[in-house]
């Protein structure tokens, strides 16, 4: 102060925003302006033109309080800007007081672009009514805009947060973007909200991410972010589609990107966090979505926390877990909601409600997953609801072959042999069919020719003997059955050909069917012309094969 008349402006401290004040009524101690009875900061806004009162001179003020040697005079309480302009400024005071507008009413811009704040910033309670742009910037010290209401777009594009920074019950009612900024020690965003876009493509933060109880209107994009401590999403709200940040210099384009990015948004989605990086564990409990939370391709070294999710509409969520290095954690199974883990590696993973969920066919989707650690035994009867199939229905054959070859060898790696039986079943049945695909399908098999399509049409034929007949080894009752069939078929030969019977009765065809079936053991019988004998020795030479392929069906099936 310069040792003149003092600001008249008084200010209520009373509440808990001013709890570190003394007192209930805060003075201003900063000189008046002029002739008249405030400050540059306090002066009636009908006034601002005619004394003077301009976003520069705001921003120059800011500067020369700050740098003063008064500490008090770093509070600005319940300043009233025409808008404040500190473009490539340094905000660097004498003292490490804050620099405190907090409850302040900033009426225009606020042009902080690669401006460096070094003392602490406070904005609590403060009203924007116009744009804000912080772009580039650095808060060397913590930043707070605690309840604080931004009614314009809000750029915080490559600022750099060195120390914590607070959104707790702020509210954007413009689009906010955070593209490629870093908060070096942490985000409290409990109970923000976000009208408009929220765009945090590329924000790296190096310390917790807590988003608790926010509201995201337009949904979160949070592509291509890195989280080194936890993403704390529990019980946020949101909204569909997820809406881009296309305001300032950085227009951006995810043209490119695996999202469904199209004039601006990322439709049917309301949660994008696509190739993120999240070192802590990803939480999404007790959420309320109104679309898919994409998740896919995210490095997630956590765990992932996923209950309690509800359905604005009342239409299934897909939540998109493909291309995932490791999926570990809680995930609550419901009716209605889908999990899409294709192409992810599922480790540790505990589901719950299993017993009281009833989800269809098509809840879970499994395409070329790795399953690693993956406890089927625990969640059988999960899967025997599911008829352990784990392939969608756009799947090719081959596709849906390596899907089960890897969830067997995962099952056969945690000693589940009931799954892994299952598994090896559908493995074989889907080999099969991608070779009838081969054989008859409309291109010629690899380029063969007729010659490919014949080796493929021989491949499809052995598929189905093995199918048919033992099940590929895993069903040892197939074995029993069509040797049934076979001797029941070889009865009507030797019925239809008027063979002449050692039996008597109606039975006779059949016991001579079966002497032949069992020649191996009971003797061939004899028969009066040539031609019947090649019928009876070809029965006689298909038993034993039926014999050791029950041997081998029953091994596996013990041996599993």
């Amino acid at each position: 102060m310069s040792g003149g008349e003092s600001c008249d402006y008084a200010h209520d401290v009373g509440g808990e925003r001013f709890d570190d004040v003394d007192g209930d009524v805060w003075r201003c101690p900063l000189d008046r302006h002029g002739d008249t009875d405030y400050c540059v900061f306090h002066q009636p806004i009908r006034s601002h033109p005619v004394r003077g009162v301009s976003a520069e001179r705001i921003g120059e003020e800011i500067v020369e309080v700050v740098e003063s040697e008064g500490a008090d005079e770093n509070r600005l309480f319940g300043a009233v800007c025409p808008g404040i302009d500190l473009e490539y400024a340094v905000v660097d005071g004498e003292t490490t007081q804050p620099v405190d507008l907090r409850e302040s009413w900033l009426l225009g811009p606020v042009e902080c672009y690669n401006c460096r704040f070094a003392n602490v910033v406070r904005f609590d309670g403060s009203v924007f009514e116009s744009r804000a742009v912080f772009e580039d910037g650095t808060f060397a010290a913590s930043a707070s805009f605690s309840d604080a209401e931004f009614r314009g777009p809000v750029a915080f594009n490559l600022t750099a947060f060195r120390r914590w920074a607070d959104l707790k019950d702020a509210t954007f009612h413009d689009e906010a973007c955070f593209r490629g900024a870093s908060f070096a020690k942490g985000l409290f965003g409990v109970g923000v909200a976000f009208r408009d876009a929220a765009d945090f493509m590329n924000a790296a933060f190096d310390s917790v991410a807590n988003f608790y109880d926010a509201t995201f209107e337009r949904g979160g994009l949070f592509s291509s972010a890195t989280f080194r401590a936890d993403a704390k999403f529990t019980a946020c709200e949101f909204g569909a589609p997820v809406a881009v940040g296309t305001n300032f210099v950085d227009d951006p384009s995810l043209a490119d990107s695996e999202l469904p990015y199209r004039d601006g948004r990322v439709p049917e989605t309301c949660l994008a966090l696509s190739s993120a990086r999240c070192v802590g564990d990803l939480q999404l409990a007790e959420t309320t979505a109104e679309s898919r939370i994409v998740a896919a391709g995210v490095d997630l070294r956590g765990d992932v926390e996923l209950r309690g999710m509800e359905s604005v509409s009342g239409d299934p969520i897909t939540v998109d877990f493909r291309d995932v290095d490791s999926v570990s954690g809680a995930i609550e199974i419901t009716d209605h909601h889908v999990f899409d883990f294709g192409g992810s590696v599922l480790g540790d993973v505990r589901l719950e409600r299993v017993a009281s969920a009833d989800p269809d066919l098509d809840s879970f989707r499994f395409e070329n997953t790795v399953f690693e650690g993956f406890d089927f035994g625990a969640y059988r009867s999960l899967f025997d609801r599911l008829e352990w199939r784990l392939h969608g229905v756009d799947a090719t054959p081959s596709e849906r072959e390596n899907t089960y070859l890897r969830a067997k060898n995962g099952a056969i790696a945690v000693g589940e042999n009931t799954a892994a039986r299952e598994f090896h079943f559908r493995e074989l049945l889907n080999r099969g069919r991608s070779h009838r695909r081969s054989a008859f399908g409309a291109t010629d098999a690899d380029d063969g020719g007729l010659g490919g399509r014949l080796r493929f049409a021989r491949k499809w034929l052995s598929n189905q003997v093995l199918r048919y007949t033992c099940g590929y080894g895993e069903r040892p009752g197939r074995v029993v059955y069509a040797s049934i069939g076979v001797i029941a078929l070889y009865a009507l030969v030797y019925a239809r050909l008027g063979v002449e019977l050692t039996y008597q009765g109606p039975l006779a065809a059949l016991a001579f069917s079966f002497q032949s079936f069992n020649a191996l053991v009971l003797g061939i019988p004899e028969v009066s012309t040539p031609g019947l004998g090649v019928i009876v020795a070809s029965e006689a030479f298909i038993g034993p094969f039926f014999v050791a392929l029950f041997v081998f069906a029953i091994t596996q099936s013990v041996g599993r």
